[in-house]
C-alpha cells in the first residue's frame, strides 16, 4: 500500500482498497505502510464524522433536507484528501399577506464539513496552510464584506475561522488541526427573509423591526458563536474517542 502525501489521497485510496485493508490495518510494515491518523482514519465516511449533521441541523431550524446528503471517504469527492459530507438544507419561510398580496420566502443553507487525516504532523501543517490560504485567495472572488476571525475553543494546535457577509448570504468557514489531522467545517445560508422583507420596505410593516420579523432561530453572531465555541470542540472530542476505540481493536 502507498502512503499517502499531500495531492494524492485518490491513488491511496484506491490502493487500500486493492489491498483488502480496513483504516485501522497497518497494511504491513516498511516505509509504504499508512502511519498516524491515516492509518486509522483512512476508511471513514464523512457524514459519520459530522453525524449526519444533526446538531447542526438543528442550530439552523432546518425543515428538510434538499436532496440527500453525500457522503464520501477518502479519495472521492470535491476533497479527495478528506472524508467529506455535504448537504443543502430548507430554512425556515417567512409569509405575509398584505392586501391582495402575498409573499413567502423560504431560507437555505449550504454544508461541507471534512476530516483529512495524514501520515505525520508535518503533512497536517502544510495541509493546513493549504486551506486557509485558498480561503483567503477566493478565487472565486466572493465579494466578501465585513469579514471577522479568530481561533476556535478547544484544544487545537492550530485553529481559525473566517465568517464574512455578502449582500445575499452569510458565511463561516472554520479549520482545526489536532497532531496528523485536520476537520473543517463550511457553512453558507441565505440571509434571514423575514429580516430581509423588513429591510427591503420597511414602510409596510410600521409597528416592527428586522429582529422581530426574523424567523431563524439563529443570528449571524449566535451561529457562528456555536460553531466556534461549541461544536467543533464537540467533533473533536467524537474523533479522538472513535480513533482511541478502532486503534485499540
Amino acid at each position: 500500500m502507498a502512503r499517502r502525501t499531500r495531492g494524492a489521497a485518490a491513488v491511496a485510496a484506491a490502493a487500500l482498497a486493492l489491498a483488502g485493508c480496513s483504516g485501522t490495518d497497518s497494511g504491513g510494515s516498511g516505509p509504504d505502510a499508512p502511519s498516524g491518523s491515516y492509518a486509522v482514519m483512512g476508511d471513514w465516511l464523512g457524514c459519520e464524522v459530522f453525524g449526519d449533521f444533526a446538531d447542526l441541523q438543528a442550530q439552523l431550524g432546518a425543515t428538510a433536507i434538499d436532496g440527500e446528503l453525500q457522503s464520501t471517504p477518502i479519495g472521492e469527492g470535491v476533497d479527495a484528501e478528506s472524508a467529506g459530507c455535504a448537504g443543502l438544507f430548507d430554512l425556515a419561510t417567512f409569509e405575509d399577506v398584505q392586501g391582495s398580496f402575498e409573499y413567502s420566502s423560504t431560507g437555505d443553507a449550504a454544508v461541507r464539513g471534512g476530516l483529512a487525516p495524514w501520515n505525520d504532523e508535518a503533512e497536517a501543517e502544510a495541509n493546513f496552510a493549504d486551506r486557509v490560504a485558498q480561503r483567503r485567495e477566493n478565487a472565486a472572488g466572493i465579494a466578501y464584506t465585513g469579514e471577522t476571525e479568530g481561533e476556535l475553543a478547544g484544544d487545537w494546535d492550530e485553529s481559525l475561522y473566517i465568517a464574512a457577509d455578502t449582500d445575499n448570504r452569510y458565511y463561516v468557514d472554520a479549520w482545526g488541526r489536532k497532531g496528523d489531522w485536520i476537520v473543517y467545517l463550511s457553512v453558507d445560508f441565505l440571509h434571514d427573509p423575514g429580516a430581509g422583507a423588513y429591510e427591503s420596505a420597511p414602510e409596510f410593516y410600521p409597528d416592527s423591526s428586522a429582529e422581530e420579523m426574523a424567523v431563524y432561530p439563529f443570528t449571524n453572531e449566535s451561529l457562528v458563536a456555536w460553531i466556534t465555541g461549541e461544536h467543533l470542540t464537540q467533533i473533536q472530542s467524537d474523533i479522538l474517542q472513535r480513533a482511541e476505540s478502532e486503534a485499540g481493536q
